[in-house]
């Protein structure tokens, strides 16, 4: 069972938890941090590709695996420009399966 709070010990929380706050905010000034609203429409191979590289990298939040690939893609790009393309070139699923038409 928790121990209720003076009222002194909830004013030093409050005051944490304001210069938390504070210093949270001038870290994301100082980074040029912004949101922006991605909402997009994603298939189930998409999903599942995602959630793959999730679990592989140990990652908690599939935002992290979106940014590390950006970074990562931008990187490539600086040292090899045609592995970039190389990345971009990736076919769908239905057009890398073979066909049965005879």
């Amino acid at each position: 069972m928790k121990k209720e709070l003076t009222p002194y010990q909830k004013k030093l929380a409050r005051n944490r938890q304001r210069r938390k706050r504070a210093r949270d905010i001038a870290h994301k000034a100082a980074v040029g941090a912004h949101t922006i609203d991605l909402k997009f429409e994603m298939y189930r191979g998409t999903g599942e590709a995602l959630e793959y590289l999730r679990k592989e990298g140990n990652f908690e939040e599939v935002e992290e695996v979106i940014t590390l690939l950006i970074h990562g893609a931008y990187l490539l790009s600086q040292r090899d420009p045609s592995r970039l393309q190389e990345l971009y070139s990736v076919t769908s699923h239905a057009q890398a399966e073979p066909t049965n038409d005879h």
